[in-house]
């Protein structure tokens, strides 16, 4: 599907292919930009021809404006919304199409699903579409994976969810919610353990990425757009916030919640129990409701 923005910025003639995010932009896609996260406009110069639903106070720069199609509104989200779920109607459409097959093994796969050597995956499973699964993949009863990539030596353990759609609303001029759709996926590294019950979100507008080694214990949950970098290990009832980023070798302890758009550094612990509110440095220990510094961490 492709939409001439012309049609919502006259004057400006190019085609928009896609949906990315603000901060991972790419070229010919849309997105939207809001006031607290004004720091990501400079994020466009490394893209060109995309269009940009803009919060009305940001000023726009120079050398960006002749770039791109900047859509000026009080309400960019609820814009946003408005046109991505053109592309969301389309996929959906597209996704009814492609046939879905009971296997002999007892789980339902999507017939353009792409699954590794020696994989094992358990009845009651379904594998939708645009799925590749790696080697030796073991995936227990009751996963469900939709629009994601994994790679090899994978496991999931019961009824985890790999690709739920996003928790992202824009609301209209009374307060009313509406859904922003989520357009993006999941990419998964090699030898990652997802647990039992776990929610990973789809990107909103880009990738979820589970970097190599991963383990996440029950019950976690992964917002839109996370980044967990090489060995990060979430401990049960974990919570983390939507475009998050987690360095390596980080520990969540046991129901610790993440706020979103923060960052945990490498070699970091965030505390059983604790709340982060704010971004975390390298080779430190948090805990707490805030967290706040207890300690340095001793280096991996």
């Amino acid at each position: 599907m492709w939409f001439d923005v012309n049609e919502i910025v006259p004057g400006k003639s190019f085609e928009i292919k896609g949906i990315s995010y603000i901060g991972k932009p790419k070229s010919n896609t849309a997105m939207f930009l809001t006031k607290k996260a004004e720091y990501l406009i400079g994020s466009l110069a490394e893209v060109d021809d995309c269009l940009v639903f803009i919060e009305a106070t940001i000023d726009i720069p120079y050398d960006l404006a002749g770039r791109h199609a900047f859509k000026k509104s009080y309400r960019p989200q609820l814009e946003y919304a408005k046109f991505a779920s053109l592309f969301a109607a389309e996929r959906l459409k597209e996704e009814q199409e492609i046939p879905v097959y009971l296997t002999s093994q007892g789980y339902y796969c999507s017939s353009d699903a792409v699954i590794g050597e020696n994989a094992y995956i358990e009845p009651g499973c379904y594998i939708g579409p645009d799925v590749a699964v790696g080697k030796n993949a073991y995936i227990m009863a009751g996963t469900v994976i939709r629009h994601a990539t994994i790679g090899d030596d994978f496991i999931s353990n019961e009824y985890a969810i790999i690709g739920a759609n996003g928790f992202t609303m824009a609301e209209d001029e009374n307060g009313s919610k509406y859904r922003i759709p989520t357009l993006g996926r999941v990419v998964i590294g090699n030898y990652v353990e997802v647990g039992a019950h776990d929610n990973i979100s789809c990107g909103s507008g880009g990738d979820t990425v589970i970097d190599d080694f991963v383990k996440l214990d029950a019950l976690v949950h992964l917002g839109h757009d996370v980044h967990l970098h090489k060995n990060v290990e979430i401990a049960a009832g974990g919570i983390i916030g939507g475009f998050d980023e987690l360095g390596e070798n980080s520990y969540v302890g046991i129901n610790a919640v993440l706020r979103n758009r923060i960052k945990i550094g490498n070699n970091s612990i965030v505390g059983m129990g604790a709340t982060v509110t704010k971004s975390v440095e390298d080779n430190v220990v948090v805990a707490g409701n805030p967290a706040s510094f207890l300690r340095k961490a001793v280096e991996k």
